[in-house]
């Protein structure tokens, strides 16, 4: 009897030393709604013990305190959200969804700053006499602010270009290079005159302010000059009778004039007009950031090949075939590759329908497929 009452005392202590940790586990739900209850009962009760209310059965009004401002209800943060939802809503379904999102959100942007105004010539004659009489110019003494300067925009403005190159090709890629080089080069030399200033404190005890900063007029037109360059070399425009993607006319050809081309205004097989094409159900030619073909008919529900032909020099495209617009689901996407180059994509079968094919890389480059 001993020896049953001491292995009982065992078993029991080894439940809390070495516990089923998985039982413990999914236990743990129970002990969740079993504390929730707990907090309720505990709540239910305490208001059950609290002493009826003194102000009565009616409501009391809020009154704000004296000098204290708050703007009266708004409907405008509700149409601001409803406009922002229906704009991401647009971002996913396309069409014209993002249209009406976008006007929404505007209209209840508008709404809100037109609210905000009004509060603002409300409560502009009675904040006006806290305002120091007399405003000074520049910071206090002591105390040193760094003055206006151009080169963020200018900077961020280079990045943009350099940015714009990525989708549009390498000329505007080495443009935006230059410019955002020659905007960090600019924002350096105004870090320069800021430290050289410091400097000088160090002896005479006062820290200059630099003068306002004169219109970069030399540096815009720079920049102008360089991205207009760029964008007529990139499209072939100069010089005169080169191909888009730096590409030259075919020998022999007159300035200006277009590629040599085989049937069907496609390339040559071979030869110096351009690679050779294998044969496939469907050719599809790249040149100039964009696809000469707008559309292309291929059978339904069966699958069929693409030879698609690159003719931009070291710029990277495919083909991508998407459900209901460029920006849904792919159906199919063919590899990534520079030209000049040809690659046959295997196409599985598609549903009949007409379905936008896009360039991944540059996604302004779009067609139809019509799937029959």
């Amino acid at each position: 009897m001993l020896e049953d009452l001491w292995d009982g005392i065992l078993e029991l202590t080894a439940r809390f030393v070495i516990p089923d940790w998985g039982g413990l586990i999914a236990l743990l739900p129970v002990a969740i709604f079993a504390f929730v209850i707990l907090i309720l009962v505990i709540t239910v009760w305490r208001l059950a013990r609290a002493a009826p209310p003194r102000r009565g059965k009616q409501r009391i009004e809020p009154r704000t305190p004296v000098g204290v401002h708050m703007p009266g209800p708004s409907w405008a943060p509700v149409f601001a959200a409803a406009g922002a939802f229906l704009l991401f809503l647009g971002l996913v379904f396309g069409g014209v969804t993002i249209v009406l999102g976008a006007i929404g959100l505007t209209i209840g942007l508008l709404y809100w700053l037109r609210e905000g105004i009004a509060v603002y010539e409300r409560d502009v004659e009675r904040t006006r006499p806290q305002l120091p009489a007399v405003a000074h110019d520049g910071p206090p003494e002591g105390v040193h602010m760094p003055g206006p300067s151009f080169q963020p925009f200018l900077a961020a403005l280079g990045a943009a270009f350099l940015l714009g190159g990525l989708v549009f090709g390498p000329w505007v890629l080495a443009a935006g290079i230059i410019c955002l080089a020659l905007a960090l080069l600019g924002w350096l030399n105004d870090a320069r005159k800021e430290y050289l200033q410091t400097e000088k404190a160090d002896v005479s005890g006062h820290l200059e302010n630099l003068p306002d900063p004169r219109m970069p007029s030399v540096l815009l037109a720079t920049f102008a000059v360089l991205v207009i360059g760029a964008v007529l070399i990139q499209t072939g425009t100069l010089p005169p009778g080169a191909a888009a993607g730096g590409e030259s006319a075919a020998p022999g050809a007159s300035p200006g004039a277009p590629p040599a081309s085989g049937e069907g205004g496609q390339p040559p097989p071979g030869g110096e007009g351009g690679p050779s094409v294998p044969p496939a159900d469907v050719t599809i030619t790249a040149q100039g950031i964009k696809f000469l073909e707008s559309s292309f008919d291929a059978p339904a529900d069966t699958p069929f090949t693409i030879a698609f032909v690159n003719l931009d020099e070291a710029t990277a495209h495919n083909v991508a075939i998407h459900e209901g617009s460029a920006t849904g689901p792919a159906l199919f996407t063919g590899e990534i590759f520079p030209g000049v180059d040809v690659r046959v994509y295997d196409v599985p079968a598609i549903p009949a329908g007409s379905y936008p094919f896009i360039c991944t890389v540059h996604p302004n480059m779009t067609g139809v497929a019509n799937i029959q």
